[in-house]
């Protein structure tokens, strides 16, 4: 298959844009997500459409190894315009896989107490949202405690999430993306390991 961005940037972009935007505003709802993009494995279409969405020449990014590959890096490049980094706690954006050692998540940019802003967002490929509950929400945008879990992830990353959560307004926001849907946390998000991880 022919690698492809967006056909039409201004209203896929808005769409999926919307669909970050409501993952965000609703922590740990999982929510169909089959963007009409190609790109170069192992980055997966969904991640493309968020990176196209988000990034640009004002945001660097940086990618852990198994990722960074020169179509990869080419494609951001070109379609996005986007700035590659290797300097992990310079990144606007950080784009990673489950089985990427992804932690300790202080690596990454927290922002600072003049600009929370200034942090990084880290998006993670996952296998899926199709698995026992590990943790339980709460939060802005839960009007209840909501039992969330994503394939590929333990203990170790749960208790790193929840510490991210203890420095808020600093920390990382965390959108996850399987091949098919979309969900998030952010770092505004309290976190409660539940007995099954």
């Amino acid at each position: 298959m022919t690698e492809q961005a967006f056909a039409d940037p201004s209203i896929e972009a808005a769409h999926t844009f919307r669909l970050i935007m409501g993952a965000l505003a609703r922590p740990g709802r999982a929510k169909p997500f089959t963007p009409a993009v190609s790109s170069p494995l192992p980055l997966w279409p969904t991640a493309a459409a968020v990176a196209l969405t988000l990034c640009d020449f004002q945001t660097p990014v940086w990618l852990s190894a198994p990722l960074a590959t020169a179509p990869v890096l080419n494609y951001l490049r070109f379609h996005a315009g986007a700035t590659i980094t290797s300097h992990v706690d310079d990144a606007a954006f950080a784009i990673a896989s489950a089985e990427d050692p992804v932690l300790p998540l202080t690596r990454y940019a927290r922002g600072t107490h003049e600009y929370p802003d200034r942090s990084t967002t880290l998006i993670l490929q996952v296998p899926g949202f199709s698995c026992p509950a590990a943790v339980e929400l709460r939060g802005p945008g839960l009007e209840a405690p909501s039992p969330f879990g994503v394939q590929g992830f333990g203990t170790a990353f749960w208790l790193a999430m929840a510490e991210n959560h203890s420095l808020f307004p600093l920390g990382v926001d965390v959108i996850f993306v399987s091949p098919e849907a979309i969900a998030a946390c952010p770092r505004s998000t309290s976190i409660r390991l539940l007995e099954t991880v």
